[in-house]
C-alpha cells in the first residue's frame, strides 16, 4: 500500500501541546500547529447524546473540572467543564467538540484521531466526509479485530492498528516475535486503508523494525518526551514518532 507519513521522520503534536496548555484544547491544538508538528494527535471520547469530544476519558476528573464517565453526560454539562493543565490544576478552558476543531483546524495540519469509544467511528467519519479530511486523517487506538471491522465497512478511512496485550506478550519474545507478526499483522496491513502498526516506544528495536517493514507497513511509535530519544528511534527506522513536547522537537530535530 502507498504510504501515508506526511514526511520521513514525521512528529505527531500529542494531544496538541500538552506540555504547555491543557491537552485536547483548542489553544493546545493551535500551539502545536503553530509549531510546526506534522500531524496533530488527539482523542475522541462521545457524550449520552452522541457528539463527539476532545477528551480522553474514560473519567471526566482525569483531565477536566467534571466527575463520572463521558458516556454518561449529555453535550449540555460537558460543555461547562473546563480542562486540567498537566499539574491537575483547572483552567478557564473548555472541552471542544471534535467538530469545531476540524471545521476550524482541519485544512491546516493533518490528523491522528485516536477512538476512545467505538461509537466514535461512525460519527467521525461523517465529520471528516463532511470537511473533506478523510485523506488527511488516520484513525489510532484501535485493535487489530477493530481495524477489520472498520476497513471492511469504510475502507476510505486511513486506519493505525494499535496492540493488545497478547501482541505485546509476543513482541518481546525474541523466539515468537517474527512469527507472531507474520501471524498477526501479515494480512491486515494489506488492505489499503490500514497504514500501518502505532506501537509504545519501548517496544521498539532494530528487529522488529526490520520485521515490519519487510510487510511494506509503517511503523508509528509513542508517546516519546526525550530529544535524544527520537533521535534514536528515528535512527533505527520508524516512520512516526508521537510527543507530547513539540516544541522540544521542533526545535532539536532536522
Amino acid at each position: 500500500m502507498p504510504f501515508w507519513a506526511t514526511k520521513s521522520q514525521q512528529i505527531v503534536a500529542h494531544r496538541g501541546n500538552p506540555w504547555d496548555h491543557p491537552e485536547n484544547t483548542h489553544v493546545s491544538i493551535l500551539s502545536a500547529i503553530e509549531l510546526g508538528a506534522d500531524v496533530i494527535e488527539f482523542d475522541i471520547s462521545v457524550t449520552s447524546d452522541n457528539i463527539p469530544i476532545a477528551l480522553h476519558g474514560p473519567s471526566l476528573q482525569k483531565s477536566t473540572t467534571g466527575h463520572g464517565r463521558a458516556k454518561d453526560f449529555p453535550w449540555s454539562e460537558i460543555c461547562n467543564y473546563r480542562a486540567l493543565d498537566r499539574n491537575g490544576e483547572s483552567t478557564s478552558e473548555p472541552i471542544p467538540m471534535a467538530k469545531d476543531l476540524l471545521r476550524e483546524f482541519g485544512s491546516k495540519t493533518f490528523w491522528n484521531l485516536d477512538i476512545k469509544d467505538p461509537r466514535a467511528v461512525p460519527l467521525i467519519s461523517s465529520i471528516l466526509e463532511e470537511f473533506s479530511l478523510k485523506e488527511r486523517s488516520v484513525l489510532s487506538g484501535l485493535t487489530v479485530k477493530q481495524v477489520l471491522k472498520v476497513s471492511s465497512e469504510s475502507p476510505d478511512i486511513n486506519l493505525l492498528v494499535n496492540l493488545s496485550r497478547l501482541d505485546k506478550f509476543f513482541l518481546l519474545s525474541r523466539f515468537f516475535r517474527k512469527r507472531w507478526v507474520a501471524f498477526r499483522f501479515s494480512e491486515i496491513v494489506k488492505r489499503p486503508s490500514v497504514v500501518g502498526i502505532n506501537i509504545h516506544w519501548r517496544y521498539v528495536n532494530q528487529k522488529l523494525i526490520s520485521i515490519l517493514h519487510s510487510l511494506e507497513t509503517e511503523i508509528w511509535t509513542f508517546t516519546v518526551d526525550k530529544a535524544k530519544d527520537i533521535e534514536e528511534l528515528f535512527s533505527l527506522g520508524v516512520d512516526s514518532v508521537t510527543t507530547n513536547r513539540p516544541a522540544l522537537c521542533s526545535s532539536n530535530l532536522p
